[in-house]
């Protein structure tokens, strides 16, 4: 038997115990002589949850990648199917465009601002009708294109809106089930060569038309569920490696050379993950945290993807997940319940960390408060009081040496707290409410806010005693989230109209940042200005996302959602919380604690198995 220097031409190595673990050492192996075990570095697929779809449905068709992704059709689980579209920016769902006909298991292919969708069952029903029915997507509009050839419903979809390709679906009639294969250039459909498989409701990658790749799907009579694999080269189509388990209904992307599939009927729903690799399918020790059927999903490569809604064998669901491969262990973000505050509040301010929190004024049935309290990382509790009522304030600084300034009606009140007492210092140059704050006790920032309803824009610094102008926002805000230092400082949103903007400080002047995913106002702010958390949004939502120094990209909802809240200001993006706000209407007390993702390297013991 060959030694494994003699296949590969080294040694395996010996180590005391792991070495310290980087990239590098995917693919190599060592003995860890602690442990006595053979081990390496693998790849592997992991889920995380994401924000649920507005509408629970099954069967629609996706179109797009992790962080701009489109569903239409579907059925709601009642007639009539759907003609809804849902857009998705790697955070939230919005609404898009209605398409002109409803589509339910049609094939879609291309991007969230070229999309086409083809086929499937419309209305009337029930059980409703195949349709031929081709439309276009621009981003905000679906336009008619020209019917394929043969109706059909339970197909798939490759390609972009003028090089497109479909294949296999239940034309009816018999046979009942089809291998045909239709091409779209643009103008009209041509027929191509069939599969060698006839199916429907089986999944394909995202790769252009000339290099197609389909997985799985079903037939009948007898029912059969195939793990076959296909894959076209523009001219013909080639048999491939089977899945590990033959499913049908569920969902793919990916390449000939790089493909993810996952979900389906097996029966029962599963929530089995598995990836190719050009040559073999390896099934991933991840699997959906929600076994499904009749779902579709998106991905712009095989390390990365989200699905969402479907059939849990039971009801349809309108969940997401978002999967992602590498070689770390990755603990998603998570958001858990912590103290209650000591009033039921809004419009109020925080400062501090999670462990060592601070919160003051606001506005309380029925009227506003003076009170501050304390949190200790697991209870809240009563503090002195600062020396006026008032909300929509702003602050800075921590539990021990904070800062308290402005507030409604307009007021240039600041105060200074010690950990014991509050203590009035130099009134702000501008009197103003629903501003934002930055920085320390001795080095404070305060941002925008409204002088009698208008936005000036207006910054002040801080320097222990008394305020001195800083320099002017360009566009001013209110109401919005903010963090950072008083040379290093973040604010973003705003109202009342909601904006994706965000801006930079550096002490003299402001620039813009990487926008938000989707408008945002009456939200909080915590963290430094390359890495900050934005949590909650107006109307109520548990909206949370996180920005780098250049980009937001998408984090766990809160569990209530709400607006007009307070936050850790001098919180992380790994450790922060907040607390209080309006869930919709009237008041809440509940804090909520958030934990960032951790991603960790660890080492795989290898066994014969």
């Amino acid at each position: 038997m060959a030694t494994y220097e003699e296949i590969y031409g080294k040694r395996v190595k010996e180590f005391d115990s792991d070495p310290t673990l980087n990239s590098n050492y995917e693919g190599q192996v060592w003995y860890d002589k602690s442990t006595g075990a053979l081990k390496s570095l693998v790849n592997f697929g992991s889920w995380n949850s994401e924000a649920n779809c507005a509408t629970t449905t099954r069967g629609r068709a996706c179109a797009g990648t992790l962080t701009a992704a489109l569903w239409n059709g579907g059925f709601p689980g009642s007639f009539p199917i759907s003609q809804v579209t849902e857009e998705f920016n790697g955070a939230t769902f919005s609404s898009g465009g209605t398409s002109g006909s409803a589509h339910y298991v049609a094939g879609a292919t291309g991007t969230l601002t070229a999309a086409i969708i083809c086929s499937g069952y419309d209305n009337p029903g029930p059980p409703g009708n195949r349709t031929a029915d081709t439309e276009t997507y621009n981003g905000s509009s679906w336009t008619q294109a020209p019917d394929v050839n043969t109706k059909r419903y339970g197909i798939s979809a490759s390609g972009t809106t003028t090089a497109a390709l479909i294949y296999g679906g239940n034309k009816g009639g018999s046979p009942e089930f089809t291998a045909a294969t239709e091409a779209f250039d643009g103008s009209s459909w041509s027929e191509q060569p069939d599969m060698g498989t006839a199916r429907y409701t089986f999944s394909c990658g995202t790769g252009p038309s000339t290099a197609a790749i389909v997985t799985g799907g079903l037939s009948s009579p007898p029912a059969t569920r195939y793990g076959n694999t296909e894959s076209y080269d523009g001219s013909s189509w080639s048999e491939g490696p089977d899945l590990n388990t033959a499913r049908n209904n569920l969902a793919g992307w990916g390449t000939q050379t790089a493909m993810v599939v996952a979900g389906g009927d097996t029966p029962p729903a599963t929530g089995a993950t598995e990836s190719f690799d050009g040559t073999s399918w390896s099934t991933e020790a991840g699997t959906m945290a929600t076994a499904r059927t009749t779902f579709a999903g998106g991905g712009s490569s095989s390390s990365e993807g989200i699905i969402s809604g479907g059939y849990n064998g039971s009801s349809n669901i309108n969940s997401s997940e978002r999967y992602n491969k590498s070689f770390n262990v990755i603990t998603a973000a998570a958001w858990a319940s912590g103290g209650a505050y000591p009033l039921s509040v809004r419009e109020f301010y925080g400062i501090g960390s999670q462990t060592a929190g601070l919160g003051f004024n606001g506005t309380v049935a029925p009227g506003v408060t003076n009170v501050s309290a304390e949190y200790d990382g697991t209870n809240w509790g009563n503090t002195a009081t600062t020396n006026v009522s008032k909300r929509s304030r702003a602050g800075a600084g921590s539990q021990t040496a904070g800062l308290a300034f402005g507030g409604e009606p307009d007021t240039g009140e600041t105060e200074e707290y010690n950990g014991s007492s509050w203590s009035e210092q130099g009134d702000l140059g501008t009197a103003r409410y629903a501003l934002n704050g930055a920085g320390t006790q001795t080095a404070g920032l305060a941002i925008g806010g409204r002088v009698s309803a208008a936005s000036p824009g207006a910054v002040e610094e801080y320097g222990g005693t008394s305020w001195t102008a800083g320099g002017a926002q360009p566009a001013g805000t209110s109401y919005a989230g903010s963090c950072g230092t008083q040379t290093a400082a973040l604010v973003f949103g705003n109202t009342p109209s909601a904006s994706v903007s965000t801006f930079e400080y550096d002490g003299s002047s402001w620039t813009a940042g990487g926008n938000l995913l989707t408008p945002v106002s009456r939200t909080s702010g915590a963290g430094t200005q390359t890495a900050a958390l934005q949590a909650g949004n107006y109307p109520a939502s548990g909206l949370t996302l996180e920005y780098d120094g250049s980009s937001w990209s998408a984090r766990p909802s809160m569990s209530t959602g709400r607006h007009n809240l307070a936050s850790s200001l001098q919180g992380t993006t790994s450790s922060s919380m907040v607390f209080g706000g309006n869930p919709g209407s009237g008041y809440t007390n509940a804090t909520e604690e958030f934990t960032g993702e951790i991603e960790t390297i660890t080492a795989n013991t290898l066994t014969t198995s």
